[in-house]
């Protein structure tokens, strides 16, 4: 069942501050990546490339878990967990870049964009909000 995000974890995800992603491997191992995040609405929004190991991971299980904090006070920590609602490749490309003007001083399109690279963009419905504060 979805649910909303409170307020103070919607400034944090607004901020520059990094998100960590857990994926489940086929086997169920945890995997986890350092990520670029924002919002819409009360959806989480990331992105990655085809091919890479959390790609594969949620096209196979679409559950996440995501932790952030504060960047200013790491002791404040929020876990997000949630599923993938979709994956699409249309605005990949238009996503990314967003994500790097938001996280890079001066920068207004990705710069490590590769020629042939599909970006994905991946939406998360959040089903469970924990926060320390």
């Amino acid at each position: 069942m979805p649910t909303t995000l409170p307020d103070r974890l919607k400034e944090i995800i607004d901020s520059r501050a990094f998100a960590h992603l857990t994926t489940l491997d086929p086997d169920g191992a945890p995997q986890s990546s350092a990520m670029w995040i924002m919002r819409d609405g009360e959806r989480i929004v990331f992105n990655t490339a085809e091919g890479r190991r959390k790609w594969r991971n949620l096209k196979s299980d679409g559950r996440v878990s995501i932790s952030i904090s504060k960047l200013e006070d790491p002791y404040e920590n929020w876990s997000i967990q949630g599923r993938v609602v979709e994956l699409r490749t249309a605005d990949g490309v238009a996503v990314i870049d967003a994500l790097a003007r938001k996280y890079l001083d001066g920068v207004d399109k990705y710069p490590w964009l590769s020629p042939g690279m599909v970006r994905v963009t991946v939406i998360v419905e959040p089903t469970r909000v924990a926060g320390n504060r």
